[in-house]
């Protein structure tokens, strides 16, 4: 059953952080996800919606996700403490 991995952020530098995400796209994309969006408002608050195509390939993930996320922290690009991460399970789709 397919899960997700939802991370809401503020950045400090936007566009320091659109460009460390695509250049972490190819170690990213090896992580097995379906699917990961980023996306921004105006007052750079993002979310990053992760789609798996179940829990273990999302464990799996972790430790990648943790490593883009802390060079995005360690540059500037994102405010550690603004990280919040939710997971859930599919229960219906349209």
């Amino acid at each position: 059953m397919a899960v997700y991995r939802i991370t809401r952020f503020t950045s400090s530098d936007v566009d320091k952080a659109v460009a460390m995400a695509e250049g972490a796209r190819e170690e990213v994309a090896a992580a097995g996800a379906d699917i990961i969006d980023i996306a921004l408002d105006d007052d750079s608050n993002g979310v990053v919606v992760a789609k798996y195509p179940d829990a273990a390939t999302m464990e799996a993930a972790t430790a990648v996700a943790m490593g883009v996320f802390g060079k995005m922290i360690a540059e500037g690009a994102i405010d550690g403490d603004s990280i919040d991460i939710w997971t859930g399970n599919i229960a219906v789709s349209f």
